[in-house]
Order: C-alpha cells, then sequence, then structure tokens
C-alpha cells in the first residue's frame, strides 16, 4: 500500500514577492524489492526467514517526510528591465530520490546464514547484549580475538537509533532510513527587453548557486548515507557441529553514516541564457 498527503500554502504579495511552504508525507510497503529483474526478486530481497514467504515490510523509495519552501522577490526598475531574486529550501528525511532506491536499507548478513543459496539477503539479528555468548559468537579474526569483536558489534549497535530500538529482533527490510538533510538553492534573474521590427523581445539572463551553504562552508549542506561496510556489519566466518552460525564483525567500522560524496554534496553554479520572442 501506499499513503501520500501533501499540504501547502502560497501568498502573493502586492510588493512583488511571492512565496509558498509545504509538506509531504509518505508511507509505502510492500513484499518484494522493486525490481525489473525477476531472479532479484528471489536472490536479493532482503528476508527475515523463508525467501519464498516475504513479508510486508518499507518499500526503499522516496522521502517520508519532506518540507519545501520558496521565495521570489521581482523588482521591476522600468518597461525593459526587471529583475528577480529566488530562494529554495528543502528540508526532508532520507535523502533524496533515487531509481535506485537511496533513502531507506537493510543491515544483512554478508553470507548465506539461513542456507537458501545465496549470500547477502539475509536480514541480521540484533542481539540484547553483543557480548553474549548465548546470543551471537564470534570467530577470532586474524589478530581480532572473539571478544574484541564483540566488544567492539555492541559499540556499534550503540550508535545506531535502529539498531538500539529493535535489540532482540531481527532487522526489518529496508526499516532504516537515512538522515535528515536541508539544502539551500539561490537564483538571480535578470529581464531585459527591446523592440525588433516593431515586436518586443526579450532576453534572460540567470545565475543559479545550488546548494549554496556549501559555497560558504565545506561543512555544511553535506548529507549522510548509511555506509556499505555498516549496513552489512557481520560476516558469516562457519557453522559450527551443531549448526549454528558463528560471525565476524569488521572492528574498523565505527559508525553507521558517511558522508554523501555526490553531487548532492556540493555546490554547484549555473549559467542561463534565455530569449523570448514572438
Amino acid at each position: 500500500y501506499n499513503l501520500n498527503v501533501t499540504a501547502q500554502l502560497r501568498k502573493q504579495f502586492a510588493n512583488g514577492l511571492s512565496t509558498s511552504l509545504s509538506y509531504a508525507f509518505m508511507e509505502s510497503k510492500n513484499l518484494f524489492k522493486s525490481t525489473e529483474i525477476a531472479s532479484v526478486l528471489f536472490s536479493e530481497s532482503p528476508v527475515q526467514g523463508d525467501p519464498n514467504r516475504p513479508g510486508l515490510a518499507h518499500s526503499e523509495f522516496g522521502n517520508r517526510h519532506r518540507i519545501v519552501g520558496a521565495g521570489t522577490y521581482t523588482h521591476t526598475w522600468s518597461e525593459r528591465f526587471a529583475t528577480h531574486v529566488g530562494a529554495f529550501l528543502e528540508v526532508a528525511q532520507g535523502n533524496t530520490f533515487l531509481g535506485a532506491g537511496g533513502n531507506r536499507y537493510s543491515f544483512t548478513y554478508s553470507g548465506d546464514v539461513n542456507g537458501d543459496g545465496f549470500a547477502g539477503n539475509d536480514l541480521i539479528y540484533i542481539p540484547t547484549n553483543a557480548t553474549s555468548a548465548s546470543e551471537i559468537r564470534f570467530a577470532a579474526n586474524g589478530s581480532v580475538t572473539a571478544a574484541a569483536q564483540a566488544q567492539a558489534f555492541e559499540v556499534f549497535i550503540r550508535q545506531d537509533d535502529y539498531l538500539l530500538e529493535h535489540r532482540g529482533e531481527i532487522a526489518e527490510r529496508f526499516g532504516a532510513i537515512n538522515p535528515w538533510f536541508w539544502n539551500l538553492d539561490l537564483r538571480i534573474m535578470q529581464d531585459i527587453g527591446f523592440v525588433v521590427g516593431g515586436k518586443p523581445q526579450r532576453v534572460q539572463i540567470s545565475l543559479d548557486i545550488l546548494n549554496a551553504a556549501n559555497l560558504l562552508s565545506s561543512d555544511l549542506g553535506v548529507r549522510k548515507i548509511a555506509d556499505p561496510r555498516a549496513t552489512s556489519p557481520l560476516s558469516l566466518a562457519y557453522f559450527d557441529t551443531d549448526g549454528e552460525p558463528v560471525f565476524n564483525f569488521n572492528t574498523d567500522v565505527k559508525e553507521t553514516f558517511r558522508d554523501d560524496l555526490s553531487l548532492f554534496s556540493r555546490w554547484q553554479l549555473q549559467l542561463g541564457l534565455r530569449y523570448l520572442f514572438n
């Protein structure tokens, strides 16, 4: 099912100022991971148990909460000259929409834990105490002892709100969501009017600054996304003689989120030229 709720307020002022403020909420759930390839529905769709009986879970697409504010001010200097100044502010949860998802993510094992013949599609069990061998067991990994991995995994769970809230449970498919972000775009556009052959013509010269805050400081306007190493924190080492899985944890993974290095986290400048004629 899919639920969308949207509300918007708009106001046009007599002094040339035009403003709008909107809010959108989305809740979407399905039985399968969205894909164009039938085999992927089985091999790559994260499951809590039987891959032939997937449960209802979150879709990986769309912002859950999104707030957008926009304002444009126009000053008319004469019949031929007008200046427009605009700002666009977006505040949303879950990063931005991407064709391959990008908003929600799952915590899965690295390895085939449920024995369905496919690795990487098994959702992890989140122990109430990662240092308890009765809940999860670790194997020595090189110079890193099992006890050190257990302690590091416990610290990792405590820094993540989703894992901390769902201790004692199997993680949900796309149950976790990327953090909130905000983005500010600015535009300045100059209208120049003139007459050619008795007909009015107009040229528009525009300057757009995308993610303007990042232009002011490299610490601003940077989005966060889940680190792939963090979303598959446990790798299957082996099964013991009783058929119980024994794991390794990558102790280099300290936090769930890292900086998004895409263009969404960088400022961009765009120049435009538009010619309008009758």
